[in-house]
């Protein structure tokens, strides 16, 4: 295969990525959008529209490999890539599973609601949190998750290091918004709170669980997008800069 033709499969290549990344911030956009809103409708088309991500997902895997096969010898920088790209597809459409996770749910919840929906309950400080504040906590991480996403895909597109090292390091603002969420939605689940609130909504326990799985599908994001950048920061640098940054955490 002559360089011109490996260089426009692998522009290729990119698009496809760049592409696939594009689908899952809009299946997550429009499940944080359910959520936010309950519009069940919204969430089966976000359930509907993982079969085309799990598809795209095939089609770069199989372009990257078929690359592989062909293109004898590759240099460095180009062998990164091409391995890489399998990788970071994964992780693109595990945070698109996620996406549909958060939809699935959100279906499951709908025969749970009860008229207002609210339960209450104080935590340290006597601070008064519900579903309600729980669920506003939930939307602000997944503002969080989405901006990591695209700052992630914008790097990837770019061949940005520093900008993906950067999101790497900083997966902990993430992390914080998430325990904090988990800290409200499991002190609504702690028994002296939760027996009172049974007596009069027998299924806000099952809300509550599912607002803390909700939470963690959305830091999972997070996670997916630390592992694309560490690939993206190894296609870039090489192998010895992702050893020296891992000895440094």
């Amino acid at each position: 295969m002559a360089r011109s033709t490996l260089d426009r499969e692998l522009q290729e290549l990119d698009s496809q990525i760049q592409r696939l990344g594009a689908l899952v911030d809009e299946a997550l956009d429009k499940s944080l959008q359910a959520l936010a809103t309950g519009d069940l409708a919204q969430a089966g088309m976000v359930i509907e529209a993982d079969s085309t991500i799990d598809g795209l997902r095939k089609t770069v895997e199989e372009h990257a490999i078929r690359l592989l096969t062909m293109q004898q010898p590759l240099g460095g920088r180009d062998l990164r890539y091409l391995t890489s790209a399998l990788a970071i597809a994964g992780d693109l459409e595990r945070t698109g599973d996620g996406a549909a996770g958060i939809a699935q749910i959100l279906l499951r919840m709908a025969p749970l609601r009860s008229g207002d929906g609210i339960v209450s309950t104080a935590t340290a400080g006597d601070t008064q949190v519900s579903e309600a504040t729980a669920l506003r906590g939930i939307l602000e991480l997944g503002r969080e998750a989405r901006r990591v996403l695209q700052g992630t895909m914008k790097a990837v597109a770019e061949r940005d290091a520093k900008a993906a090292r950067y999101i790497w390091e900083e997966d902990d603002v993430v992390d914080v918004r998430y325990h904090l969420v988990r800290h409200d939605l499991m002190a609504m689940m702690a028994g002296g709170h939760a027996i009172p609130t049974l007596q009069n909504d027998s299924k806000a326990l099952q809300r509550v669980t599912y607002l803390l799985w909700i939470a963690h599908k959305l830091e999972r994001v997070a996670d997916h997008c630390t592992n694309v950048c560490e690939r993206l920061v190894f296609t870039v640098e090489g192998e010895n800069e992702i050893i020296a940054s891992s000895e440094k955490q």
